[in-house]
């Protein structure tokens, strides 16, 4: 960790604790698409090719990833583990707060609402590792009177 900024992060996470649920989730959005941005968007836009636009398909193909667990629970509802946190704010020691781990959940919102934009999801953190847990795990629900065609482009 360079010294020199990791003071700074220690404000960020108290100024974060502040924030409104809501103001979270907006600052936390805005991150997880600049991260999505470089490159792991694109990662999930070939898995979703590669499963021909189904949604089953593409998370059964995204739980054969490594370091990756998923479970169909119903036609509509999904698990996404994590079994580490490859976050680069916490790797590198700058955050280890579990207040963090909303940009993930809006990582992953973001990223199926691009991918089925036909769909409307809802996505809860269930367990984080930076709450203490052994993976973060993500419940993911589609309301069942949407429908649309992946982005796969």
């Amino acid at each position: 960790m360079d010294q020199t900024i990791g003071f700074w992060f220690s404000g960020f996470a108290k100024g974060v604790a502040l924030l409104e649920p809501e103001q979270r989730e907006k600052l936390f959005c805005a991150c997880a698409k600049n991260c999505l941005g470089q490159g792991t968007l694109d990662y999930y836009r070939q898995i979703c090719r590669d499963a021909g636009g189904d949604i089953s398909r593409f998370f059964q193909l995204l739980g054969e990833v490594p370091g990756l667990h998923t479970e169909e629970l119903d036609s509509r509802s999904y698990r996404l583990c994590f079994e580490q946190c490859t976050c680069s704010l916490h790797t590198q020691g700058y955050l280890n707060t579990p207040m963090l781990c909303e940009c993930s959940r809006q990582s992953v919102l973001y990223a199926l609402h691009t991918l089925f934009p036909g769909q409307e999801f809802q996505v809860e953190l269930t367990s984080s590792i930076l709450g203490g847990a052994q993976a973060c795990s993500l419940s993911i629900r589609m309301r069942p009177e949407q429908t649309g065609k992946p982005d796969t482009n």
